[in-house]
C-alpha cells in the first residue's frame, strides 16, 4: 500500500485513443488506493470523450492545443494553482515536462520510455529488451510501473472503457439492425500511419472469404479519416456483404458497436485497444511495429498476425508514412488467406 495519503492527484496523458485506454488501470488503481482523493486527468480536447465517462475520475481537464504556447502557459498556471500533491506524467514529452516544471513541491512520477533500447531496436536491430524484462511489457504495465511507489500493481492490466447509457443503447440498436442483416464481424481497417495499414484489397478479399465460409457480413468502423479507405473496401467487396459506418457515427458509438460485435479485426490502432478492453475475440494485424514496443492488445482472446520472417521489423515505434525499404513486405506478405485461417481458429476457440 502507498506510504502517503495523497489528496489531489493529476494524471497527464494528452493523446491518443489507445494510449488513453492503456492508462485506465492506473485510474482504477489510484481510486482504489486513494478513495477520498481528487483524481484529475489532463487530456487533449479532441480525445476527452475517451476518458470523460470514467467514474473513478473527479475531473477531466481538456487541453486545447490551438494557440499552443499561450494554451500551455494557461494550463501550467492552472496546474500550479490547483496545488496537486501527486502528479503522474504518463506522456513524458516536451509539453508535459513544461507543465510540471517548477511546481510547488508535488511528488512527480514519470513513465520510463526505454528510449535507448527502443532507439537501438528500431535503428540497428539490436534487441536489449530481454535484458530489461524476461518478457515484453505492455505499455499499460509501463504506466503502472510509473506509479509503483504509490501502490500501483503492474500485473493488474485490466483495461476499462466507459460509455454513457444513451450511447450504449444507441449502439445496441444499430448493432441489432446490422445483426439482423447477417453482420457478425466488425473490422477497423484504418490506422494513423501507412506502415500500420493492411491494404484495402486484402481486407476486401478477407470479407469475401468470411462470407463464403460462414455467410456472415462484415461492418467497417473508423473515423472520418478512414471513410475513404472503408469506401474502397466496400466497393471492392460489394455492399451486399459489407456495410461501412466509418465517419458516420461518433467515436463513442463506434466503441459501443465494437462492444456488441462477436469478432473484431484491425491493424495496430486505437480501436484495437477498445476491443481488448471489452475482451472481444480479436485478430490484430501488425506491420512495422513489434511486441517489444508494448502495444500488442492486452487481451487473452487476441491473436496477432504478423510477418516474422523480416529482419527490418520494427522500422519504427509509432509507424511511418511509407516503407523505408520500399517493399512493404511486413504487410504485403501477410495474405488474406493467412488472416482468414487465424479467424477460423478464433471462431472455433470462441464457439461462435
Amino acid at each position: 500500500m502507498p506510504h502517503k495519503e495523497y489528496k489531489k492527484i493529476l494524471i497527464i496523458r494528452m493523446s491518443s485513443i489507445g494510449d488513453i485506454i492503456l492508462t485506465s488501470p492506473v485510474v482504477r488503481q489510484l481510486r482504489r488506493n486513494f478513495p477520498e482523493a481528487q483524481i484529475d486527468y489532463l487530456v487533449r480536447k479532441e480525445y476527452a470523450a475517451v476518458i470523460k465517462h470514467n467514474p473513478h475520475l473527479s475531473n477531466v481537464i481538456e487541453f486545447d492545443a490551438k494557440g499552443e504556447d499561450h494554451a500551455l502557459q494557461l494550463m501550467r498556471q492552472y496546474i500550479q494553482d490547483a496545488e496537486y500533491d501527486l502528479i503522474l506524467d504518463l506522456h513524458r514529452n516536451i509539453r508535459s515536462k513544461y507543465l510540471r516544471r517548477f511546481l510547488n513541491h508535488p511528488r512527480i512520477y514519470k513513465i520510463s520510455k526505454n528510449q535507448v533500447p527502443r532507439f537501438l531496436l528500431v535503428n540497428t536491430g539490436l534487441n536489449l529488451y530481454k535484458q530489461l524484462n524476461p518478457y515484453p511489457l505492455s505499455v499499460a504495465a509501463k504506466y503502472l510501473r510509473a506509479g509503483k511507489s504509490v501502490g500501483l500493481d503492474p500485473s493488474d492490466l485490466k483495461l476499462d472503457v466507459y460509455l454513457p447509457e444513451e450511447t450504449q443503447k444507441k449502439g445496441e440498436q444499430i448493432w441489432q439492425r446490422l445483426h439482423d442483416e447477417g453482420a457478425r464481424v466488425v473490422i477497423a481497417p484504418g490506422a494513423r500511419h501507412y506502415t500500420k495499414c493492411w491494404p484495402a484489397a486484402y481486407y476486401a478479399r478477407l470479407i469475401e472469404l468470411i462470407h463464403q465460409e460462414f455467410g456472415w457480413t462484415s461492418v467497417l468502423v473508423g473515423g472520418p479519416d478512414e471513410a475513404e479507405m472503408a469506401a474502397s473496401i466496400e466497393n471492392r467487396a460489394g455492399e451486399q456483404i459489407v456495410d461501412s459506418l466509418a465517419g458516420r457515427i461518433s467515436l463513442l458509438e463506434t466503441f459501443a458497436i465494437i462492444q456488441e460485435s462477436l469478432l473484431f479485426i484491425s491493424n495496430d490502432s486505437g480501436l484495437m485497444h477498445v476491443a481488448a478492453a471489452y475482451q472481444k475475440p480479436q485478430i490484430a494485424i501488425f506491420g512495422s511495429t513489434t511486441r517489444e514496443l508494448g502495444f500488442f492488445p492486452v487481451n487473452e482472446n487476441a491473436t496477432i498476425v504478423e510477418n516474422n520472417s523480416l529482419n527490418c521489423r520494427p522500422c519504427t515505434h509509432i509507424g511511418k508514412s511509407a516503407c523505408p525499404r520500399e517493399h512493404f513486405k511486413c504487410m504485403l506478405e501477410v495474405t488474406p488467406e493467412e488472416v482468414f485461417s487465424a479467424l477460423q481458429q478464433k471462431v472455433i476457440q470462441s464457439g461462435l
